[in-house]
């Protein structure tokens, strides 16, 4: 091949192609050209929530996220909602198979056909255990249930990597701890529950690098899967733009934030998608923000026209080198963490805190647009005060009780923005 791109000029200097073959290996796509747009609610009041998912469905989302706190609250909101049309994602802080039970109860009444019920539930042991430094075996018992439970098309085998992402872990870091997390199940639970895990991404506003990383994951969980002579099943990847991106100061430019985060989320291949609002950083559910996000979705599919490409990112030597290269660093992080005992132990000699923590300072910027080059002529939205992220001392301190220092989620802006406070 190489005889055929090279090329010699008349004066006898070879010249080396812009371009080289790219791998051979192709790590596949999302099932369907379209993806998944999601919008989250945290469920506080059951009768608001279904006033809240009625307006999205309305304005066209199609799939919907719920912090759950109480199993009895299902049917309250999900009244006037025809599952078999959205995906409905469900976030248990207490017993999923008892959200699972509510779940298949409503579904009865609702004379709903289980196989036409598409989404996931997302209990994740390990996403606990580093989220709250506590690890709670019981919780794989939970899983074994709902492998019992869940309707066919409905996912329960939950992998939580975006968490890793939003405390500051590198795309590579992500990715291995990702396989680590998906290693750690398979060798618990083997083949069963195999075609339902899904795994969740952070969506960073390295474009290229973003569409690359969803690439190499799929490429890893083949390899994965290929490690245990398991069968290739398709691995359904649920990314998330997250406030680790944001800005108080000038919430506006969030958008943009937000729109390179999901265009290299999409390209690379997200069976779903949530872009969280702009104004996610100030912790209030704004309308305005929720509708301009789901328009976000809109602008991709419908006047960029991403819904109709099979896989927009094939061919790119340049996207098909990162994705190779992330895929390399990412299975050694995996082996590392295998090699040391699995994540668990990972986790409890904080070997991975270390690394994130590192990693973390290093990438944190110096200059951080809205914050310092173009500051808000009024300062802070109002309510919102700037406070000092924490020293890694002082968390651990506050967290010495615990069997595992948890991880600590960043937001880029936070050091900067802290600065400003004080000079305002």
């Amino acid at each position: 091949m190489t005889e055929t791109i090279d090329r010699a000029y008349p004066h006898g200097k070879r010249v080396a192609p812009l371009y080289t073959e790219a791998p051979d290996q192709q790590p596949g796509f999302r099932s369907n050209p379209w993806w998944v747009m999601v919008q989250e609610h945290a469920v506080e009041k059951e009768f608001a929530a279904n006033d809240w998912a009625l307006e999205r469905l309305n304005h066209g989302t199609s799939g919907l996220l719920f912090y759950l706190y109480d199993h009895q609250y299902l049917p309250r909101i999900l009244r006037d909602i025809d599952l078999r049309y959205i995906q409905l994602g469900l976030v248990v802080e207490g017993s999923g198979p008892e959200v699972m039970e509510a779940l298949l109860h409503h579904a009865h009444n609702e004379i709903l056909p289980l196989d036409q019920i598409h989404g996931f539930i997302n209990i994740d042991p390990v996403e606990i255990a580093a989220r709250t430094g506590r690890w709670d075996e019981s919780k794989m018992y939970d899983l074994g249930e709902l492998s019992r439970l869940a309707p066919p098309q409905f996912k329960y085998m939950c992998v939580n990597a975006n968490f890793y992402g939003a405390c500051g872990a590198s795309a590579a870091t992500q990715l291995g701890l990702a396989l680590a997390h998906l290693d750690f199940y398979l060798d618990a639970f083997g083949e069963v529950g195999l075609e339902q895990y899904w795994l969740a991404l952070s969506a960073g506003t390295h474009m290229f690098e973003e569409m690359a990383k969803i690439r190499a994951m799929r490429l890893l969980w083949g390899r994965l899967l290929e490690t245990y002579g398991l069968p290739q099943v398709h691995l359904d990847i649920y990314a998330e733009t997250g406030i680790q991106e944001q800005s108080a100061l000038d919430v506006e430019t969030n958008l943009l934030r937000a729109a390179s985060a999901a265009f290299g989320a999409i390209t690379g291949g997200a069976d779903a998608l949530q872009i969280r609002p702009y104004t996610a950083v100030l912790g209030a559910n704004d309308a305005e923000a929720e509708r301009l996000a789901l328009n976000q979705h809109f602008l991709f599919a419908y006047e960029s026209f991403l819904d109709r490409v099979e896989d927009p990112a094939a061919g790119s030597y340049f996207i098909e080198t990162l994705t190779q290269e992330l895929c390399e660093s990412a299975w050694e992080i995996a082996q590392e963490v295998r090699e040391m005992g699995g994540i668990i132990t990972a986790l409890k000699s904080n070997w991975i805190q270390d690394k994130i923590w590192t990693e973390a300072s290093e990438a944190a910027p110096s200059e951080y647009l809205g914050v310092n080059k173009f500051p808000a002529v009024n300062g802070f939205p109002q309510g919102f005060k700037p406070a000092a992220p924490a020293s890694r001392a002082a968390h651990q301190k506050k967290f010495a009780e615990c069997a595992i220092e948890p991880l600590k989620a960043v937001r880029w802006a936070a050091a900067l923005e802290e600065e400003h406070g004080k000079k305002a």
